[in-house]
């Protein structure tokens, strides 16, 4: 096989435990090099300390923090690399901010892209018209990149959005779309729930970067746009001639660091904490006021309403929140934000198809531990609970049974690559690396790679359609936000 040289831009939290892991891991199934590492200066003591000891021995170029367009400096530098090394991917794994001129960039050489979500994210996308509408035109400009590109050559530009990916998501919409044949009925609800549980000192809302508030986006912009995503191909599975909406309305409301002050102020942290916490204050809560100005969203609620011509045909609902049930007990964060510090999980999906049929999907979490996975992971609190649940009218629908559940270990005993010690969606992940890499070897056809650029208008629209909608309310302005809807 011909040697794959990859470049990865970003090596934070999530690079670590998951990018890293997979590309040793597949290095000589897939013959692959991880050529060159990039991130920030201020990391280059954790990035050369991760890779001490590990077998992937890429180069290195730390760099400092730019916005917009890549330096000049930079860009000469990385392709030349790229020419030089016969370089043929990047993954991109940045702050989000950075998303849309790597991905511009890596267009222009001609590289074959995975990248974290969301697609892009923008500056004081929580309060800026202007940036929350710009995300739409972020996508369609690396859209028409990519599709000028294709001309020259075949690539892949894949958004890693696991949920595409996920064995127990994809026997949810094999359930929608077969009652949907057995009834042409198309969905007709769908409520999703995400909740993070990271709670966050009000100190650490100002000073912390990674997953930040401080530079007016959060959590629509972290892990919203799997949800976005999610009940996407959820709705468009079960797509019927003339019962599909063609448009969406969207409306939101947001709840953000100010509001947070309400819920818990200094007396109620010296209370919890004892004066010990009177340490770690660097403002009081009228000063944290002034600072939280225009800060990102902790949580957030939207409906969007699925129309046909003038008429409503169905509601999705959407709940994401950081700020919900967590196992943090202490005052310093953890040193891993992303898996560390109390995070724990919860998710929750209701899907009606009409009279006929109910699918609910639970994944809920209780312990903020997730790198040992025992028996117990995989009942109600575990670390890989997901059970689904599904209420069919079986006189109808011809089952025999109104109710089936499923559950995770049932899901597993379908697919033998995954083993029982680790996170389901990690080695999904895994997975997702896998059929990057397959593809580029040739062994996996482009047709066959579920997550490809071209495919993600419709949450992108979601996403940029909820900041806006936030925005034009605390303005006064009618919050509704329209699109045609392309399924």
């Amino acid at each position: 096989m011909q040697k794959i040289k990859v470049i990865e831009i970003g090596f934070g939290p999530h690079a670590k435990r998951v990018y890293g892991p997979a590309l040793q891991k597949y290095s000589k199934e897939f013959n692959t090099e991880l050529s060159l590492v990039v991130d920030l200066k201020q990391q280059e003591q954790n990035v050369r300390e991760y890779f001490k000891n590990n077998l992937l021995k890429p180069e290195f170029l730390f760099i400092d923090p730019f916005e917009g367009e890549i330096p000049l400096d930079i860009e000469k530098y990385l392709s030349k690399f790229v020419d030089k090394n016969r370089v043929r991917a990047v993954i991109i794994s940045t702050e989000p901010l950075s998303h849309f001129a790597y991905a511009k960039w890596a267009l222009q050489k001609g590289l074959n892209i995975l990248m974290d979500k969301p697609v892009t994210t923008r500056k004081n996308v929580v309060s800026d018209i202007n940036a929350a509408k710009q995300i739409e035109n972020d996508y369609i400009q690396l859209l028409n990149e990519y599709n000028k590109l294709q001309k020259i050559k075949e690539t892949v530009f894949i958004i890693n959005v696991q949920r595409r990916f996920h064995p127990g998501f994809k026997i949810v919409n094999n359930l929608l779309a077969e009652v949907a044949r057995k009834t042409n009925c198309p969905i007709t609800s769908i409520q999703a729930m995400h909740c993070d549980g990271q709670w966050r000192l009000p100190n650490e809302i100002v000073t912390q970067n990674y997953h930040p508030y401080n530079c007016g986006y959060g959590k629509a912009s972290h892990s919203g746009y799997h949800i976005f995503d999610a009940v996407y191909q959820i709705y468009k599975v079960s797509k019927l001639v003339n019962k599909t909406a063609d448009s969406m309305e969207i409306f939101s409301s947001f709840f953000q660091p100010r509001g947070f002050l309400y819920q818990l102020n200094q007396d109620d942290y010296i209370k919890l904490f004892g004066k010990e916490y009177l340490k770690v204050r660097k403002y009081n809560d009228k000063k944290l006021y002034k600072i939280f100005k225009n800060y990102g969203e902790i949580d957030l609620s939207a409906i969007i309403r699925l129309k046909r011509g003038k008429n409503c045909i169905g509601n999705i609902s959407i709940t994401l929140i950081h700020n919900g049930f967590a196992r943090r007990t202490w005052m310093l964060p953890g040193s891993d934000l992303y898996k560390g510090n109390g995070r724990v999980k919860h998710e929750y999906y209701s899907i009606q198809q009409g009279p006929f049929q109910n699918i609910q999907i639970h994944s809920y979490q209780s312990k903020d531990k997730h790198d040992l996975n025992t028996e117990e992971d995989y009942e109600l609190g575990g670390n890989n609970h997901f059970d689904i649940y599904i209420f069919r009218n079986c006189g109808v629908t011809g089952d025999k049974s109104p109710l089936k559940v499923i559950t995770m270990k049932d899901i597993l005993k379908q697919h033998g690559s995954f083993t029982e010690d680790k996170l389901v969606v990690e080695q999904i992940k895994n997975q997702i690396v896998a059929n990057f890499l397959g593809y580029l070897q040739g062994m996996i056809r482009k047709n066959n790679l579920i997550s490809n650029i071209n495919d993600h208008l419709v949450p992108v629209q979601i996403m940029s359609g909820i900041y806006q909608s936030h925005i034009k309310y605390i303005k006064g302005e009618n919050p509704i936000v329209n699109y045609k809807l392309r399924i």
